[in-house]
């Protein structure tokens, strides 16, 4: 009985981490929200330098990717928020 609980409390431990598959998934995620970035930061009308910020909610395999533009110098909210949305889509 003790080596079954040995082997019940490995599983419950890696329970939460990822596979390959969960990161070649939240890296296809990366990609496709990265060829979105010029074209969505353009149609907000953002010009000159701006910061992008990734943010992960959820965790191991559930876990999803977001882009986050930040508002800044040459960055107002409401330009961060609609290229945010764009990218994010």
């Amino acid at each position: 009985m003790k080596p079954l609980g040995c082997v019940l409390g490995a599983l419950i431990a890696l329970a939460g981490c990822m596979t390959a598959t969960d990161h070649d998934r939240i890296g296809a995620q990366l990609a496709a929200t990265d060829s979105r970035i010029p074209g969505c930061i353009g149609a907000a009308g953002i010009t000159g330098q701006y910061r992008v910020r990734t943010e992960f909610l959820g965790h191991g395999a559930g876990a999803t990717v977001l882009r986050v533009v930040q508002p800044g110098p040459t960055v107002t909210e409401a330009q961060a928020a609609e290229a945010t949305s764009c990218i994010n889509a």
